[in-house]
């Protein structure tokens, strides 16, 4: 019988049908099919989809091969219902990822990674996105539980290719393109005249303020100028290059200008490869690629080089034995950016005054050049013109730092899934599953001695090597039985999980020859430092699945964890899900519906466990949260010191999370319209938060403790129609939202009426996590442009009233009722193919939610050095301008600026995601060359964002606050072709 295959393109919607499936040809009731024999991959295992009770979202190839990412998760923020995606634009790095919420406060909230059926402890950017067969993002209890104590953010899991193909195909896609910075810089002055009068002015203001007349607020202008600024890019002294009256010398002459942001970030050219070979006969599947991906960044100096080998074996013996092996070795280089300093280029750049050189330059200004022949870099440390020294980052340039420092990390990785399965009593089958990984990273930090801090020393090596092991072993039991209207599947597995970490590093000062990164070529021993860790979880676990009639559909889940990270009496917990389903469009009142195709509801709830907690104030997992950790120092004559680094608690247990999960879905006329829906409700327990114990009377050390408890709780909704859909021409659009309210509902008492402070947050009962906690700014004072704030008073008749002052010291913390999160967010798209063209955009978004744009706040600045302005203090109150909304800048009050409801900005966003056009060769042209397949392909990634401010990028943050040293995001635009053999 003659078959068709339609392509839906809802794998992107939370409830979406997985988007292939079988219509009898011309005929009526195939509409009514509901995916039979269609598999999603679960939890230890395929499940079919219409016997999903969780939930479970599907990404094919297809959803992510416009992705131009050395990490397949970087670019997939607005495609998956209710997942929150935050990046950067540092090549091959890693995003931070957020399912339904915010899955605790002081103990990880990533998503489970699982590789192939093995939990992975590596970077996703050692797989190439091409090798991937699906992605699934499992949500909900059911699908979670059991992966019992790793499973309380949501699960990721990752299957790479197989030879699915009957046959021999070989298939090769090659792309080059370029890349360059997606956001643009805020509206930063980039003028020295221009910079010059506002410094002028900020002084004459702030000396007007305080009752000067005009001609002694302009001495003491210019002397200031004199005094701080240093540089003068100008042929006229500052009293003669701003005239009386506070205009410019149009006769002043520039002497030089360098282009700090245009010298850091150009574009650069990335390239792609990736060549791959399957084979599919009765008893063998393979799939062998490799891979080749340099990934240059707009930041001079950084990138990401990745070369790949992967090789999937599956084998079948006979009818019962079959076996397999997922083979990957990948080898990357990453040069990253720069760290959390003054030395960091995106905030060195933004923050300087566009005065300050670049280069170095002679008292006749021109540019100085070493025996080499190499311009020098001006480092603000007194050898400019007539010996000028900077009044700011003094000793920092990144344009040279970028030129001669490096700051390199190398991975090679080799990942082994091994797997038997024999299967034996007609309905039992057994299955062995080991995975390897070994990860060997080496870290390289070169400093030079040219210029810069590390000059001061003679120039810096620093080198580390991390080996890290990671195995798991499973034993799974499966019975599967078919009894009239009655399935049943039961699983009984057992999984052991151990991981090994070994660290070395060393430091050491004064190179004898420049450029030469090796430690005989450095003299002076700084610091050698070393580690190591053992972590291992071993779980117990049964599922069992039901459906009667393929229409009532119940399944339960229990784990056993026992975790090495707790001690002895708190080492193990029970985790569990449980999950119903109903196919409504199955029943006889509506199987014959000619608008209702599908229809099923569902629930589940569960409990899963969180045991990744990390040292106060870091990102550094702890793995021994029951033990007093030390730290042994050399006094300098041998003599040991030991510090403690952190303070155990043998008493920590477990963050549990609760989930409940309620949703429907549906597919309407003639599957054209699917519309899905999902409430959510995630509870988490004993959540783990630091708390200051005094230790010995000299100082306090943090402790970890089970403070309180945290709830989200929200809705997903996802819509996908094909509008027009003929033979030759087709119009697809989807949408997806989450909303969602996070709430604090338990501390302990003696935090429960004041809550605990955490930077510009309150944690607190009744609010969220994200719940600002701020000074509120009252506005301007018109008289003398003081910058006014609320605080607490009372009136004449004793009633607590606001009451505007200009102290900031007296002024009052409020709970601004403003929240980072969002009150909505997801993505849309849409597809258009005409015949063998093919259009496709995909969008991201949030809205409702406030950022802290401390950037903004930082270029409103009163302090009295030469760091740059934002345009918008030409908009801040004068005597001339008594009404502005933005306070006087004075360098004489650096409270005008400070931390306040002033800079709370709306971090709504809409951004273009990618966007892809594909042109199919036609199979006449083809086949005269063997080729099966072909086409030529535009992607773009990052090409678009609409923000409240340019600059802004509220995509960079998930608590809000603008990065200070983020690294901002990248645009691609590749050309590519492929072909299929």
């Amino acid at each position: 019988m003659k078959r068709k295959v339609v392509r839906l393109s809802t794998l992107f919607a939370l409830f979406s049908f997985v988007g292939t499936f079988s219509a009898q040809e011309k005929k009526k009731d195939s509409i009514k099919e509901n995916s039979i024999g269609e598999v999603v991959i679960v939890a230890f295992g395929k499940q079919k989809k219409e016997e999903i009770t969780g939930s479970i979202q599907e990404l094919k190839p297809k959803d992510i091969s416009a992705l131009q990412n050395g990490n397949v998760l970087q670019g997939l923020a607005g495609r998956v219902a209710g997942v929150q995606i935050v990046g950067n634009g540092q090549p091959g790095s890693s995003p931070s990822i957020r399912m339904r919420g915010i899955g605790s406060i002081n103990a990880s909230s990533e998503p489970l990674i699982v590789l192939d059926g093995i939990p992975y402890p590596g970077s996703l950017n050692s797989i190439p996105s091409s090798d991937i067969e699906s992605l699934s993002f499992l949500e909900d209890a059911s699908s979670n539980a059991l992966y019992g104590s790793r499973g309380a953010n949501g699960v990721i899991i990752i299957t790479t290719k197989k030879g699915t193909r009957k046959g021999i195909h070989v298939d090769f896609d090659i792309k080059t393109g370029i890349n360059f910075r997606a956001t643009p810089e805020y509206d930063i002055i980039s003028s020295p005249a221009e910079y010059y009068l506002a410094y002028f002015n900020r002084v004459r203001v702030g000396e007007k303020a305080r009752g000067k007349t005009d001609a002694q607020a302009y001495t003491e202008a210019i002397n200031k100028m004199n005094a701080t600024l240093g540089y003068n890019a100008y042929n006229l002294p500052f009293n003669q290059l701003i005239n009386q009256d506070g205009s410019f010398n149009q006769n002043a002459k520039l002497l030089y200008q360098d282009n700090w942001q245009k010298l850091l970030f150009r574009p650069n050219l990335r390239q792609e490869a990736n060549l791959s070979f399957t084979a599919n006969t009765d008893k063998l599947k393979a799939y062998t690629s490799l891979g080749y991906l340099n990934d240059r960044s707009y930041l001079i100096g950084s990138g990401f080089k990745r070369l790949s080998l992967r090789s999937n074996l599956e084998y079948a013996l006979n009818e019962k034995l079959k076996f397999g092996a997922n083979l990957n070795y990948s080898n990357s280089e990453q040069n990253l950016g720069d760290g959390g300093s003054f030395a960091n280029s995106f905030q060195f750049s933004r923050n300087i005054a566009p005065f300050y050189p670049v280069y170095l330059r002679d008292n006749d200004y021109n540019r100085v050049y070493d025996i080499k022949g190499r311009a020098v870099y001006d480092y603000g440390d007194g050898k400019g013109p007539n010996g000028a020294r900077r009044s700011y980052a003094v000793f920092e340039n990144p344009v040279g730092n970028r030129q001669y420092d490096l700051n390199k990390v190398t991975n090679n990785t080799v990942n082994t899934n091994l797997f038997v399965q024999y299967k034996f009593l007609k309905d039992f089958d057994f299955t062995y599953n080991f995975g390897g990984v070994i990860i060997n990273s080496q870290e390289l930090v070169y400093g030079n001695p040219l210029g810069g801090t590390t000059a001061t020393v003679g120039g810096r090596l620093a080198k580390s090597n991390t080996l890290k092991y990671a195995f798991n072993h499973q034993q799974l039991l499966s019975y599967n039985k078919q009894l009239g209207a009655h399935n049943i599947s039961v699983l009984l597995g057992h999984e052991l999980n151990q991981e090994k970490s070994d660290y070395f590093g060393a430091r050491k000062e004064k190179l004898f020859l420049e450029g030469l990164a090796v430690f005989d070529n450095v003299l002076k021993m700084n610091e050698i430092t070393g580690n190591q860790y053992d972590y291992a979880v071993e779980g117990f676990f049964s599922r069992v699945l039901y459906n009667y009639k393929n229409k009532y559909f119940f399944n339960a889940s229990l784990r056993r964890d026992g975790s090495s990270v707790f001690s002895k009496e708190n080492r193990w917990g029970t985790f569990y899900g449980l999950g119903a389903a109903w196919d409504i469009s199955k029943e006889d009142f509506l199987k014959d519906s000619e608008v209702v195709n599908a229809l099923k509801v569902k629930a589940s709830y569960g409990q899963q466990g969180n045991d990744i907690f990390y040292f106060p104030g870091t990102t550094d997992r702890i793995y021994y949260a029951y033990k007093n950790l030390y730290k042994v120092s050399n006094f300098g004559d041998d003599t040991p010191v030991v510090t403690t680094e952190y303070l155990g608690n043998n008493k920590l247990r477990w963050e549990n999370s609760q989930n409940l999960n309620a949703g429907f879905e549906t597919a309407l006329f003639n599957r054209r319209l699917s519309i899905n829906a999902e409430y959510f409700e995630r509870k988490v327990s004993d959540m783990i938060y630091r708390a200051a114990l005094p230790f010995s009377n000299v100082g306090y050390y943090p402790r970890l403790e089970n403070i309180g408890n945290m709830r989200n709780r929200g809705v997903q909704v996802s819509i996908n129609g094909d509008v027009i859909k003929t033979e030759n021409f087709t119009w697809n659009l989807y949408a997806n939202l989450t909303h969602y309210k996070n709430k604090i509902t338990k501390l302990p008492d003696a935090q429960r009426e004041n809550g605990i402070t955490d930077g510009l947050f309150l944690l607190k009962e009744g609010s969220d996590r994200y719940a600002y906690y701020l000074k509120e700014f009252a506005g301007v004072d018109p008289l003398n442009g003081d910058a006014l704030w609320y605080k607490d008073g009372v009136d004449a008749h004793g009633n607590a009233v606001k009451q505007v002052t200009n102290s900031y010291a007296e002024a009052t913390l409020y709970q601004t009722g403003k929240s980072a999160i969002p009150k909505v967010y997801g993505g849309f798209g849409t597809q258009i193919r005409f015949k063998n063209i093919t259009l496709s955009a995909n969008f991201a978004y949030q809205l409702g939610g406030w950022g802290y744009d401390q950037n903004y706040r930082s270029l409103l600045h009163s302090d009295n050095y030469a760091s740059n302005y934002h345009r918008d203090v030409h908009n801040t109150w004068t005597p001339e301008n008594p009404t502005a909304s933005l306070p006087r800048i004075d360098i004489s009050n650096s409270n005008q600026n400070a931390n306040s409801t002033l800079f709370l900005t709306k971090s709504d966003y809409l951004s273009l995601q990618d966007l892809t056009l594909s042109v199919g060769i036609p199979q006449s042209f083809l086949e005269n060359y063997g080729i099966r397949d072909a086409n030529i392909y535009v992607t773009g990634n990052n090409l678009f964002l609409l923000s409240k401010r340019r600059g802004y990028d509220p995509r960079l943050s998930i608590s809000g606050v603008s990065e200070t040293y983020g690294y901002n995001l990248l645009s691609s635009v590749s050309l590519g072709l492929n072909l299929k053999f």
